[in-house]
Protein backbone atom coordinates (compact mmCIF):
# COMPACT_ATOMS: atom_id res chain seq x y z
CA UNK A 1 0.00 0.00 0.00
CA UNK A 2 1.54 3.45 -1.22
CA UNK A 3 1.27 6.51 1.06
CA UNK A 4 -1.43 8.26 -0.54
CA UNK A 5 -3.79 5.29 -0.15
CA UNK A 6 -3.04 4.93 3.38
CA UNK A 7 -3.71 8.51 4.49
CA UNK A 8 -6.73 7.94 2.54
CA UNK A 9 -7.89 5.33 4.74
CA UNK A 10 -6.20 6.90 7.80
CA UNK A 11 -8.86 9.78 6.83
CA UNK A 12 -11.93 7.30 6.59
CA UNK A 13 -10.59 5.91 10.26
CA UNK A 14 -10.34 8.97 11.85
CA UNK A 15 -13.98 10.29 10.25
CA UNK A 16 -15.17 6.29 11.55
CA UNK A 17 -14.02 6.94 15.14
CA UNK A 18 -15.16 10.19 15.38
CA UNK A 19 -18.67 9.02 14.41
CA UNK A 20 -18.25 6.20 16.85
CA UNK A 21 -17.23 8.17 19.79
CA UNK A 22 -20.66 10.75 18.98
CA UNK A 23 -22.43 7.69 19.00
CA UNK A 24 -21.55 5.98 22.32
CA UNK A 25 -21.21 9.85 23.55
CA UNK A 26 -25.23 10.17 22.61
CA UNK A 27 -26.16 7.07 24.20
CA UNK A 28 -24.68 7.77 27.38
CA UNK A 29 -26.32 11.45 27.56
CA UNK A 30 -29.90 9.77 26.10
CA UNK A 31 -29.90 6.88 28.06
CA UNK A 32 -27.22 6.09 30.84
CA UNK A 33 -27.52 9.47 32.66
CA UNK A 34 -31.22 9.73 32.79
CA UNK A 35 -32.56 9.25 36.64
CA UNK A 36 -33.99 6.03 36.51
CA UNK A 37 -38.16 5.79 37.31
CA UNK A 38 -38.32 5.03 40.93
CA UNK A 39 -41.96 6.05 41.58
CA UNK A 40 -43.24 2.16 41.74
CA UNK A 41 -46.47 3.39 43.91
CA UNK A 42 -48.76 1.21 41.10
CA UNK A 43 -49.26 -1.42 38.33
CA UNK A 44 -47.93 1.11 35.47
CA UNK A 45 -45.09 2.33 37.33
CA UNK A 46 -43.60 -1.01 37.28
CA UNK A 47 -44.10 -1.08 33.82
CA UNK A 48 -42.65 2.25 33.72
CA UNK A 49 -39.62 0.71 35.72
CA UNK A 50 -39.10 -2.37 33.63
CA UNK A 51 -39.09 -0.28 30.26
CA UNK A 52 -36.36 2.30 31.57
CA UNK A 53 -34.19 -0.87 32.45
CA UNK A 54 -35.23 -2.66 29.35
CA UNK A 55 -33.43 0.66 27.51
CA UNK A 56 -30.60 0.89 29.54
CA UNK A 57 -29.99 -2.88 28.74
CA UNK A 58 -30.43 -2.39 24.99
CA UNK A 59 -28.12 1.39 25.47
CA UNK A 60 -24.89 -1.00 27.46
CA UNK A 61 -25.13 -3.35 24.82
CA UNK A 62 -25.08 -0.71 21.49
CA UNK A 63 -22.52 0.75 23.67
CA UNK A 64 -20.27 -2.07 23.86
CA UNK A 65 -20.37 -2.74 20.40
CA UNK A 66 -19.33 0.76 20.09
CA UNK A 67 -16.47 -0.02 22.18
CA UNK A 68 -15.92 -3.27 19.78
CA UNK A 69 -15.60 -1.10 16.82
CA UNK A 70 -13.68 1.88 18.00
CA UNK A 71 -10.77 -0.39 19.85
CA UNK A 72 -10.65 -2.14 16.25
CA UNK A 73 -10.23 1.16 14.39
CA UNK A 74 -7.59 2.17 16.69
CA UNK A 75 -6.12 -0.99 15.99
CA UNK A 76 -6.23 0.11 12.26
CA UNK A 77 -4.71 3.11 13.15
CA UNK A 78 -1.87 1.73 14.87
CA UNK A 79 -1.28 -0.85 11.67
CA UNK A 80 -1.31 1.93 9.66
CA UNK A 81 1.03 3.59 11.20
CA UNK A 82 3.67 0.22 11.76
CA UNK A 83 2.58 -0.43 8.06
CA UNK A 84 0.78 -3.45 8.04
CA UNK A 85 -2.67 -2.13 7.36
CA UNK A 86 -3.45 -3.60 4.38
CA UNK A 87 -2.66 -7.11 4.97
CA UNK A 88 -4.30 -9.86 5.95
CA UNK A 89 -3.81 -11.22 9.62
CA UNK A 90 -4.57 -14.79 8.69
CA UNK A 91 -2.14 -15.55 4.89
CA UNK A 92 -0.28 -12.27 5.04
CA UNK A 93 -1.64 -11.26 1.27
CA UNK A 94 -2.86 -8.17 0.26
CA UNK A 95 -6.75 -7.01 1.47
CA UNK A 96 -8.58 -6.42 -1.75
CA UNK A 97 -9.08 -2.25 -1.76
CA UNK A 98 -12.49 -2.65 -2.10
CA UNK A 99 -12.68 -4.68 1.18
CA UNK A 100 -11.19 -1.54 3.24
CA UNK A 101 -12.95 1.01 1.30
CA UNK A 102 -16.75 -0.72 2.57
CA UNK A 103 -14.76 -2.05 6.16
CA UNK A 104 -11.67 0.13 6.60
CA UNK A 105 -10.86 -1.85 9.53
CA UNK A 106 -10.69 -5.51 8.49
CA UNK A 107 -7.89 -7.36 9.45
CA UNK A 108 -8.79 -10.40 7.21
CA UNK A 109 -9.43 -10.66 3.24
CA UNK A 110 -12.47 -12.06 2.49
CA UNK A 111 -11.45 -15.86 2.37
CA UNK A 112 -9.25 -16.48 6.10
CA UNK A 113 -12.81 -13.66 6.89
CA UNK A 114 -15.03 -16.50 5.68
CA UNK A 115 -12.86 -19.49 7.37
CA UNK A 116 -13.38 -17.47 10.32
CA UNK A 117 -16.84 -16.95 10.52
CA UNK A 118 -17.09 -21.02 9.74
CA UNK A 119 -15.00 -21.77 12.71
CA UNK A 120 -11.62 -22.88 10.88
CA UNK A 121 -8.46 -21.72 12.72
CA UNK A 122 -6.05 -19.79 10.71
Amino acid sequence: MNKRDAKKFQKLLLEERERLVRGVRQLEEDTLYQPATDNVSDVSSYAEVGTDSFEREIALSLADVGSRQLHEVADALRRIEDGSYGKCEGCQKEILRKRLEAFPSARYCIECQSALERGNVL
